[in-house]
């Protein structure tokens, strides 16, 4: 399956994945992350919270959104990593999830917990 990601659903993604602590998605999370030049393009900065690292970037900064191939169980682990995400609140993050919630579910997104 093709997706086209833009910086924000690949930064998100890649959070989102990293939460997971599961190796088999590692590979998805290098394909998917930003290199130096990109993360310069939308100044994106990391910082140590509470000993976790967060990562910011300009919203108003953006660069090309890329095509990115991932194989049957590749997506299988994006829609449970997806899934996974509302017992961490979705509505804020509605802007990049939804148009990924469309693709990867498209018979049925009401399924997921979209919040409007």
């Amino acid at each position: 399956m093709k997706l086209t990601l833009d910086h924000t659903q690949r930064l998100n993604l890649h959070a989102l994945l990293g939460a997971l602590l599961i190796r088999a998605i590692w590979g998805i999370q290098d394909r998917i992350a930003l290199d130096a030049a990109e993360e310069k393009a939308v100044e994106l900065k990391r910082e140590m919270v509470a000993g976790q690292e967060r990562v910011a970037w300009n919203p108003t900064l953006s660069i090309p959104a890329k095509d990115f191939e991932f194989t049957d169980p590749e997506v299988a682990r994006l829609k449970a990593a997806i899934q996974m995400w509302d017992s961490y609140g979705v509505a804020a993050e509605r802007r990049w999830l939804q148009p990924l919630v469309e693709i990867l579910f498209p018979t049925n997104p009401a399924s997921l917990p979209l919040k409007p």
